[in-house]
């Protein structure tokens, strides 16, 4: 396939970086610190090196599929080249957009948590609801508005958020003492509940897939779109290892879990004082609203794609002044309702399952097509083994433990609505097609 980029937008190498280190790091992080840590204890750096090795193996089926299927299409176009435009293919594409709208409802959730602790404790619930819904309607009509506006958000708060985070890093190493003692083994639950853990966070290491999505405008894609890929998920397991280790060693297991929609926080306040809660939550704040201001601009270019291919309704292949309207007030809809009704752990699940049934089939995909992609066999296999396993011992934990069984259920949940979703479109559009007159289902559909 020839690539074609635009002269006027090309991407060198440091701007395709940004956007998968953007793109990675930030509120799936702060979402989920605390959550992970109450699971996972001492072993938490171990659990998300985990996750980040998951991520990695699957940047590298991303990158030969980019390079040989480069344009904004991204996963929807991997898969759909791979396995077609079936049930099974087009509701794994469904499941990835209800993915984007469970992680949009988890990093509002996350924005409302590092809002409310100023508030006085009697509101914070229903100030936490209030807070979560004003993010959604309020980032929504950002996007809205235009790419622009929405860009020069993105910059500022890509800025923010990694500037606290080094902030905390750092200090966390220079100030105080860290109790190292907290990381042993000793601490450490059974082996499955550490993975479990670990793809609870999966979801921090989503949006390096952002790099497939803007392929066909960077410069020298064969050097630049390797380093890219795989330096952005590198860059963020070091960045998160190095802050659990600081979070860990500056506060108790019991304190975390006390504080866990914030824990990040009340670590940095342990150290900094409530100067560093302050910032941390100014952060936490800050990669919250970056992150769903991205995802909302890039997943409301989905269904649009998938209505072009006759997966979803023509609807959705509409726009108004060239904006998806139908998807972003669809979208926003189902990310307020998710917001005030689930839980953040659920929706954490939910969201680390959907990607992780995504990325397994975007890594068979590359096994798949590896004979055009040049990839090899083995490494995209593994890659989706690994998704695979990752994804059943992760259900299968949440399943049989009751504190967390609501968890595994909204995993299972997700993934049955896309199936439900899809094969009932498609039986509307079978009967639809049957009862034309002469043969016209297709005027149906335009």
């Amino acid at each position: 396939m020839t690539r074609i980029p635009d002269p006027n937008t090309t991407i060198g190498l440091v701007g395709a970086l940004s956007i998968g280190i953007g793109g990675i790091v930030g509120g799936g992080f702060f979402a989920t610190f605390g959550l992970t840590i109450a699971g996972a204890r001492g072993a938490t750096p171990v659990a998300f090196l985990i996750a980040g090795l998951i991520a990695l193996v699957t940047a590298y089926s991303y990158i030969g599929l980019t390079l040989r299927y480069p344009g904004p299409g991204g996963s929807v176009a991997f898969i759909g080249t791979a396995f077609g435009h079936g049930l099974l293919a087009a509701a794994l594409n469904v499941l990835l957009v209800l993915s984007y709208v469970a992680i949009m409802s988890v990093y509002a959730a996350a924005l409302a948590s590092y809002s409310v602790p100023y508030l006085p404790e009697a509101v914070r619930s229903s100030a936490s609801h209030i807070i979560a819904s004003l993010a959604i309607i309020g980032l929504g009509l950002v996007n809205f508005v235009g790419a622009g506006l929405m860009e020069r958000l993105e910059n500022l708060f890509n800025i923010g958020k990694l500037g606290v985070l080094a902030l905390f890093i750092l200090a966390g190493f220079l100030v105080g003492q860290l109790q190292w003692t907290r990381l042993q083994p000793a601490d450490w639950p059974p082996t499955p509940t550490v993975i479990a853990s670990g793809m609870l966070g999966f979801l921090a290491y989503e949006g390096f897939e952002l790099i497939a999505n803007a392929s066909n405008q960077i410069r020298v894609p064969e050097r630049t779109l390797p380093i890219a890929f795989l330096g952005s998920v590198l860059v963020a397991i070091v960045v998160y290892v190095l802050a659990f280790v600081v979070g860990i060693g500056h506060l108790s297991f019991s304190e975390i879990t006390a504080s866990k929609d914030f824990a990040i926080s009340a670590a940095a306040e342990s150290f900094l004082g409530p100067v560093g809660f302050g910032i941390m939550a100014i952060g936490g704040i800050l990669a919250s609203a970056s992150a769903i201001n991205a995802d909302y601009f890039g997943a409301a270019n989905l269904p649009p794609r998938l209505a072009a291919s006759n997966e979803l309704p023509s609807a959705f292949h509409r726009s108004i002044h060239g904006k998806n309207v139908l998807s972003l007030v669809i979208l926003g809809i189902l990310a307020l309702y998710a917001v005030n009704a689930l839980s953040i752990e659920a929706l954490s699940a939910a969201t680390s399952g959907g990607f992780l049934v995504v990325y397994a089939a975007v890594n068979i995909a590359a096994w798949k097509l590896a004979g055009e992609t040049a990839a090899s066999r083995w490494l995209t296999g593994l890659a989706a083994l690994l998704c695979i396993c990752a994804f059943a011992i992760m259900v299968g934990q949440f399943l049989s433990d009751p504190a967390t069984l609501k968890s595994g259920v909204a995993v299972a949940a997700l993934i049955a609505i896309a199936l439900a979703i899809e094969w009932s479109y498609q039986v509307f559009e079978r009967k639809a097609g049957s009862t034309g007159n002469g043969g016209q289902s297709g005027d149906l559909r335009r």
